[in-house]
């Protein structure tokens, strides 16, 4: 396991107090190889003084400069990442215990898998703690709904870097390259709770979320059968965010 080496990218601006959170999460973590990337967008808060102290036990990267917007930060973290694994946890996203990444390395190692997703805990839209389990379903699905978390998402990192973040999406960049990307691979389900995901951010923005995977949707959608199920499925997403329903992948965290 000790030849493994994870890179762990966490993209931020004016959250110091996040960004901190983030970063004592992945220095607790009992697994030695880590490389924890920080891309930090230029911040005027705290962070630039936060990011020259900080006294990390992981190999640690990071940069403050101005960037084109969350996608293109992602891609500078993804240009910078030696690993041979990579994981996007931005700031303010927590993992669950300290024993998380050597549970994904081992799982790597054994079950041998290109990518691979967790169950993470999350704010439901009607602001409960809940658990998302990914439903195991084939990555052709993904064309018609989005059911994957990035913050608990694994990928080999050769394999990622074929496939970059398009900077033109703003809030949903990580479901158009996941249409991309696991066309013709199947996720491994990790039957372990990853990450705390935090409340709010701009993927949170209900309606802006909501158009953009609309029309990546239409956008992958290659027939006139095709183009009919993604009407529907646009127009039920629709309906139940203006409902308010949870999603039924979601079940309400016991212990808090």
């Amino acid at each position: 396991m000790n030849n493994c080496l994870v890179s762990i990218v966490t993209i931020s601006k004016n959250y110091a107090k996040g960004l901190y959170r983030t970063l004592e999460s992945v220095k607790e973590q009992d697994y030695k190889e880590i490389e924890h990337i920080i891309i930090d967008g230029d911040s005027h808060d705290e962070t630039k003084e936060l990011l020259e102290s900080y006294s990390h036990s992981k190999i640690y990267i990071y940069s403050s400069e101005p960037d084109s917007g969350i996608s293109g930060a992602f891609n500078k973290g993804l240009d910078k990442s030696n690993g041979d694994l990579i994981f996007f946890l931005n700031a303010g996203d927590v993992l669950l215990s300290n024993t998380v990444i050597s549970q994904v390395v081992q799982s790597y190692l054994q079950n041998k898998w290109k990518c691979a997703i967790g169950i993470t805990i999350a704010t439901s839209i009607t602001g409960e703690t809940v658990f998302y389990r990914p439903p195991q379903l084939s990555s052709k699905f993904l064309k018609y709904f989005m059911f994957l978390p990035h913050q608990g998402f694994f990928c080999e990192t050769l394999l990622h870097k074929n496939y970059r973040y398009d900077e033109s999406i703003k809030t949903s960049m990580d479901y158009e390259l996941f249409i991309r990307m696991l066309k013709n691979i199947e996720i491994f389900y990790l039957p372990l709770v990853v990450s705390i995901r935090e409340p709010g951010g701009i993927s949170s923005q209900t309606n802006r979320r909501i158009s953009e995977h609309s029309f990546i949707r239409m956008k992958y959608a290659k027939t006139i059968h095709e183009k009919l199920i993604v009407r529907i499925i646009n127009a039920l997403i629709r309906l139940k965010a203006n409902l308010r329903i949870d999603s039924p992948f979601a079940a309400k965290r016991i212990n808090n």
